[in-house]
């Protein structure tokens, strides 16, 4: 996915509370003891360039980062008050917040040496300097006022090596290493044990899990999203990333792409549901001055070919409704629906402003003032064929197209359950007859009768009808997602869909069908399965298709990414359609969307707030924690049944 996006968000308040029941007045007179008064302490592994990091920030202004730079990358546990985090490598480390502090300890199977990195400079304008104590190192940072900031960090066993830039450690199975540090007065170390026994008890009795056939999906949906949160100096807020890899080694420079975004607002939404709000404020908040939802934010990757500037240039897929309706499902919050439905329904208006050009009423995708490669981009896949051979004219494409009209069309949908929600029910009225139109009006214009699936199709010309776009990708599937097809019409889509000769093999869905002479390369877009590709299908199973199919389309999804994440800890931007391996980007956040197909297949809510549980399963799963309107559930499968009763623990 063409890498996008840049953040501009109001500061969040949450982190301040984390922690405090474990802590004992050890931890509470760490606050005291800063040389600055009422201050606000963010701690999390919150750099974008540190995976493994404990970042301590002070009122934005001042930070200290810890970083186990030499343990493996892998998403372990990671609370949403990041009172227990745990990292697996070749040293286990646990830890977690108390009050203004940190506890750590690194357990190990081998003898090994641990380097825990100090780093000097942090986020710009953020240093710290550190100096070798007895058993750790003393830090100070500096104000802008002048005021100093101490922090200390000591460890039992004593460091074997200390300089002002690296603590070294050594573990044996046998001797773990307890870790203190933080500002103020700092916990025991004779207490680190306890602490972090009972912060992971906390967590693990409130965690989103599942057991049983399909493994722990519902957990690996935390586990990601709660490891990708970073923290943004230049915007002083914490929200969710794609990958720490596309920051390109700059603290400031987590995207921020289109519809990423809202997925990870959505997915945050299972465990830590403030972060994924201020993941969706975080992208609206870089709305184009039109009202549009730009295709990246609070990115210079290269700034050569895509400055920040160039973030206005196009949209992508409008998918923020759709997420933020499921969000307000999971934990209703009226207050975040009335904040942000003016922006979504100025994104929604934008689109016939800007990508109908030539007024017949139907979308085409677009970019502003550049060219077809570039308009491409604005679909969210951003090398697909799909458009093989259309043209640029203007500032959009010449052929209307199947995937965004269907997206269109369900946003209208979603925008009235939003617009009813917050009392704007004539708002709400209007969207729906918008949503009549445009099925009436792609299923006219759009159907390919020989072929029985939609199609794009290019603009009419010298009063010829357009021609249809015949290459097919999963693109021809979205009108189900949006209503638009009658019983006989989804059937009939329905059955290319499920051709083993065309998409239906072990690894579903091929982005290019089996028979596609591309289909070979697995480049990209070109052949690989993608998971916001398979999520968006299956909002048009969930419609149309038998509870045995649906099923069926879960198991597959919940298994490709789970083979991967079992044996590797990855969460893969894409996979291979050849072999079910992650492809891309190991730790791509919306990988996870394969698992949340899973949890939708099994309990899921529908337009109106009904439960709605599936059927046609052959496994037995439990899962517990699961928040459904703001209630935490325990949901089982078995025999084929699905059985929803409250959670027997839970926050």
């Amino acid at each position: 996915m063409m890498r996008r996006h840049q953040p501009k968000v109001p500061p969040i308040l949450w982190m301040i509370v984390c922690g405090l029941a474990l802590i004992g007045e050890a931890g509470k007179a760490g606050v005291a003891a800063i040389s600055k008064a009422s201050s606000e302490v963010r701690i999390g592994n919150y750099l974008v360039t540190a995976p493994t990091g404990i970042a301590f920030v002070v009122d934005d202004q001042a930070a200290f980062v810890v970083d186990f730079a030499d343990v493996n990358e892998r998403p372990g546990l990671a609370s949403p008050d990041d009172s227990f985090h745990q990292v697996d490598g070749d040293a286990t480390i646990d830890w977690g917040r108390t009050g203004d502090a940190v506890v750590a300890r690194l357990t190990c199977s081998r003898p090994t040496r641990v380097k825990i990195q100090l780093r000097r400079e942090s986020w710009p304008g953020f240093v710290s300097r550190f100096t070798p104590v007895d058993s750790g190192v003393a830090g100070r940072a500096e104000f802008k006022d002048g005021a100093k900031l101490p922090w200390r960090l000591e460890t039992r066993p004593a460091p074997v090596g200390i300089t002002e830039s690296e603590v070294s450690v050594a573990v044996a199975p046998d001797a773990p290493v307890r870790v203190i540090a933080g500002l103020g007065e700092l916990p025991s170390l004779d207490r680190v044990d306890d602490l972090l026994t009972a912060a992971r008890q906390r967590y693990l009795a409130s965690r989103p899990a599942a057991t049983g056939d399909w493994g722990d999906f519902v957990g690996a949906i935390a586990n990601n999203l709660n490891n990708s949160r970073v923290y943004s100096s230049d915007d002083r807020v914490v929200f969710h990333t794609v990958g720490r890899g596309w920051a390109d080694g700059k603290p400031n420079n987590a995207p921020l792409f289109g519809w990423d975004s809202f997925f990870n607002g959505l997915l945050a939404s299972l465990d830590d549901p403030r972060t994924g709000q201020q993941t969706v404020r975080s992208i609206l908040s870089w709305a184009a001055p039109e009202g549009f939802v730009p295709n990246f934010a609070h990115w210079d990757r290269n700034p050569s070919r895509y400055p920040n500037r160039m973030c206005h240039l196009r949209s992508q897929p409008p998918v923020g409704a759709l997420c933020v309706w499921k969000m307000h499902q999971r934990w209703p919050d009226l207050g975040f629906l009335h904040e942000v439905y003016p922006k979504l329904a100025r994104w929604h208006a934008w689109w016939f402003t800007a990508r109908d050009g030539n007024h017949d009423g139907l979308l085409e995708w677009g970019s502003n003032g550049q060219g077809a490669f570039e308009a491409i981009f604005e679909t969210g896949w951003d090398d697909t064929p799909a458009f093989e051979g259309v043209n640029m004219v203007g500032n959009t494409l010449n052929a209307n197209a199947v995937d965004l009209n269907s997206l269109y069309t369900m946003d209208a949908e979603y925008l009235a359950l939003i617009a009813d929600a917050v009392g704007q029910h004539d708002q709400a009225a209007g969207y729906r007859r918008e949503c009549a139109a445009m099925i009436e009006r792609i299923n006219d214009r759009l159907w390919n009768e020989v072929l029985g699936v939609y199609c794009s199709r290019t603009w009419d010309q010298d009063g010829k009808p357009g021609g249809f776009l015949t290459r097919l990708t999963p693109m021809n599937f979205y009108p189900l997602m949006a209503g638009v097809a009658d019983q006989a019409r989804a059937e009939r889509v329905l059955k290319i869909m499920t051709d083993p000769k065309r998409f239906w093999g072990r690894w579903v869905l091929p982005t290019l069908p089996y028979d596609d002479p591309l289909w070979p390369t697995q480049d990209y877009w070109k052949g690989k399965v993608w998971a916001p590709v398979n999520y968006l299908v299956f909002q048009g199973l969930k419609r149309y298709a038998s509870p045995e199919l649906q099923a069926e389309f879960a198991r597959k999804s919940v298994e490709i990414f789970m083979r991967n994440w079992t044996a590797k800890g990855v969460c893969g931007e894409n996979f291979l359609s050849t072999t079910g391996d992650q492809s891309s980007d190991p730790h791509y956040t919306w990988g996870a969307l394969m698992c949340l197909i899973g949890l939708e297949s099994i309990v899921d809510l529908d337009n109106a707030g009904r439960i709605k549980t599936g059927r046609g399963f052959k496994e037995d799963i439990e899962l517990n924690n699961i928040s459904i309107q703001g209630q935490l559930r325990q949901i089982t499968v078995k025999n084929g049944r699905v059985a929803v009763q409250p959670a027997q623990t839970g926050k």
